[in-house]
């Protein structure tokens, strides 16, 4: 089955998360835009079998700091395949450019494909998989999905140039557990399905998406999608008590933006749900979707950024309980909040917003991670009593500059502020899984004692600032080591 999203994004429900953490098999089942396409029982097992051998092909991606970026396909059978008859040649893979390319917005790319060219994709890994997602190691577990996974950089800054099409041809036959032969075939498949596209976002899987907070008394409405931990869903999970992070997005996903374009566009907010990062530091997201900007660069801010602190106290109400109805994992669950450990982060508008709310409210949050965003001085001298953590690029003249204006009112409302001359080498980000060089040097900084850090990197601009330093894990690090007294 699949289910309606932005221009026919389809996600897999979370058993695939329990694949990618190396659990046993599960039945699908297509999230789409909102709950009520998430509490469909039915997923491509459902559908009619097409006859023997190939099903259906799906685009298998990742939202990174440069975009969604199409990572490998999987090719359903009808039939569990045998992995031993797996070649890296099997398939010949491609992938369609997005229109335009190489910009942050997957935007029209489907609607313009049939004009591009597909371009070849390498398969550095093959196996066989349950579901239509990557496995850890690359290794085999018996399934009717065969995962032909692409090679990619370790910059993840990179923007993306791919749309979310993908066309796959069996070079190569392929053998089932049982002995039967699935001959090469000269025929193109893509992953169109109907209406929509077969596409599996890692990470997404475990968001619901278009949850309303609302206020009838004042006729106010905000969209936002929201992130439950794992523990969460489990008998007893209704017990605990769960850290807060509220992401919010920059205004390019305001307007005729989604509630999965704030999720895919960028890992502004997706990056605190990955799999790895629940792992290390288990936390409930939201991420608020507007329909406008919420501050612009004259100071004037909109309704929604209040509303947007109306949500964060609601939940801290303690009374939350609008999971997924149809789900028997949260259905009826009150979500419990750890007031102690509420945070707040955001990139460009999403951080001038994040900075206003903890002025104007600076008993709620925790912590705060900046990201190239600004403020007037004078409306965020409140700032000077808590725990904020600013990083931009020397490229980016508003935020810096801006930011530097407010060190001295900082210090004069009682802030000790670190703010270093040097300016930080942005190169050890990549890779993300060998940054102590780069940690080393920012928990130098972070352990001055000072409430506001404030870092600047060289050569870095205010778009390559959302591309690059929500992958900082010293800064994740502090963020969560942050706690309410």
């Amino acid at each position: 089955m699949k289910g309606l999203t932005r221009r026919g994004f389809m996600k897999v429900s979370s058993m695939v998360g329990a694949v990618l953490a190396g659990g046993a098999a599960g039945k699908l089942g297509a999230q789409a835009g909102g709950f009520q396409a998430a509490s469909a029982p039915s997923g491509p097992h459902g559908r009619e079998k097409k006859g023997p051998g190939i099903q259906e092909v799906y685009a298998l991606c990742e939202v990174t700091g440069g975009g969604q970026k199409v990572y490998g396909v999987a090719v359903e059978y009808d039939a569990s395949i045998d992995p031993a008859s797996l070649a890296l040649d099997t398939f010949i893979t491609s992938v369609f450019p997005a229109a335009g390319g190489g910009g942050m917005r997957m935007g029209d790319v489907m609607d313009n494909s049939k004009s591009l060219t597909a371009q070849v994709r390498l398969v550095a890994g093959i196996y066989t998989n349950t579901a239509p997602a990557f496995l850890p190691g690359q290794k085999s577990i018996a399934g009717s999905y065969v995962i032909a996974e692409f090679a990619h950089g370790t910059d993840l800054s990179t923007p993306t140039a791919d749309s979310d099409k993908v066309t796959v041809t069996q070079e190569k036959d392929v053998k089932t557990v049982s002995g039967k032969v699935y001959a090469a075939s000269a025929a193109v498949r893509d992953n169109s399905g109907g209406r929509e596209k077969n596409v599996v976002i890692r990470g997404i899987d475990g968001w619901e998406q278009n949850h309303w907070w609302w206020n009838d008394a004042r006729s106010a409405m905000l969209e936002y999608s929201i992130y439950l931990p794992k523990s969460f869903l489990k008998e007893g999970g209704e017990n605990k008590e769960y850290p807060l992070v509220i992401a919010i997005t920059h205004s390019g996903t305001s307007y005729d933006g989604t509630c999965l374009e704030t999720l895919t566009e960028q890992c502004i907010a997706s990056i605190w749900a990955l799999p790895e990062e629940q792992a290390e530091r288990e936390c409930v997201v939201i991420t608020p979707r507007y329909e406008r900007t919420t501050l612009n660069d004259y100071w004037e801010h909109t309704y929604d950024v209040e509303n947007t602190y109306r949500l964060v106290a609601s939940l801290l109400k303690n009374t939350w309980n609008f999971g997924n109805p149809n789900l028997e994992d949260r259905r009826d669950k009150v979500l419990k909040i750890d007031s102690k450990r509420v945070y707040c982060t955001g990139w460009s508008m999403g951080a001038m917003t994040s900075l206003w709310m903890m002025a104007k409210h600076p008993e709620t949050f925790a912590a705060g991670l900046i990201i190239a965003g600004q403020q007037r001085p004078a409306d965020v001298v409140d700032l000077a009593k808590q725990n904020v953590l600013i990083i931009t690029g020397a490229e980016d003249a508003k935020s810096t500059s801006w930011n530097e204006k407010c060190v001295s009112v900082w210090e004069h409302a009682g802030a000790k502020v670190t703010r270093p001359e040097e300016r930080l080498n942005p190169a050890p980000i990549f890779p993300i899984d060998d940054q102590k060089v780069l940690s080393e040097q920012i928990n130098g900084y972070l352990g001055k004692g000072g409430n506001i850090t404030f870092l600047t990197f060289a050569n870095v601009d205010h778009m390559g600032a959302a591309r690059q330093f929500f992958y900082i894990k010293a800064a994740r690090n502090w963020l969560f080591a942050q706690r309410k007294t």
